[in-house]
């Protein structure tokens, strides 16, 4: 069987999210395959295990993705010790089941600030050219659940929909300096996240009907470095199901 391999060797990269799930396995490839990586999330105790197991690539910062100014001075102390980036991964975001019978604002608002708001913001400063080179790659979480979306769930859909369409926009803004930035449509991963609502009644609609069946975290990783490397250049404001066939 093929294998492919990807060599970030000597690259800088901003992951947040990396505590756990799909983050954290975007952080640990891209620490194997050479690049310096800042490793985000609010767990600091899952952030210091990461960063033991490769000392010498992950750098960590525990806080929350809606601070931006938190976020924003972890990035420029990064990019202060190795350099302009040369890439990141928005992979921050929470789920929650928000029927419209009973809508709980407050709930609602923290699925929009942490899976859309925080992604605009860290795009907002980490496309800056003091703090990222030019043709540096971005790719932002987004979710099956954007184009088709199960009852109870429209908040985090609209959410993951407003991300879609961001990526369209912001290509536009910052390919004048060859930059690109996509997003990534996962189906149903299993990971804490996913685990979080699996007790619920309706799980059967949620999960959906992935012809490949459902996936786990490094199902989707393998085309996210493929976006962040010099193999994605010509890729740019697109939005990419991996999906195990979901929207099929």
């Amino acid at each position: 069987m093929s294998r492919v391999v990807f060599d970030f060797t000597g690259e800088n990269f901003v992951v947040t999210g990396a505590s756990s799930g799909m983050g954290r396995q975007v952080a640990v490839e891209l620490a194997t395959a050479g690049a310096n990586v800042l490793a985000i999330a609010r767990n600091e105790a899952r952030l210091q295990e990461l960063q033991a197991q490769y000392p010498a690539n992950i750098s960590v910062a525990a806080l929350d993705v809606c601070d931006s100014e938190k976020m924003e001075n972890a990035i420029k102390d990064f990019v202060g010790e190795h350099g302009k980036l040369h890439g990141g991964v928005h992979g921050a975001g929470i789920t929650d089941i928000t029927p419209l019978k009973s809508y709980d604002k407050d709930k609602a608002h923290k699925i929009m600030d942490i899976n859309f708001w925080a992604g605009a913001n860290f795009l907002q400063y980490a496309t800056k050219k003091r703090i990222s080179n030019d043709g540096a790659s971005f790719v932002l979480f987004s979710s099956v659940y954007a184009q088709s979306s199960p009852k109870g769930m429209f908040v985090y859909g609209a959410a993951k929909a407003g991300i879609n369409i961001a990526v369209q926009s912001i290509s536009k803004e910052i390919a004048k300096r060859k930059q690109r930035v996509n997003s990534i449509m996962p189906g149903w991963v299993e990971t804490g996240m996913t685990d979080m609502i699996g007790d619920i009644s309706n799980k059967s609609d949620i999960v959906g009907n992935e012809l490949l069946g459902t996936g786990s975290p490094c199902d989707v990783t393998g085309m996210v470095l493929f976006l962040l490397s010099d193999r994605g250049s010509w890729i740019t404001g697109s939005n990419i199901a991996v999906d195990g066939g979901y929207l099929a």
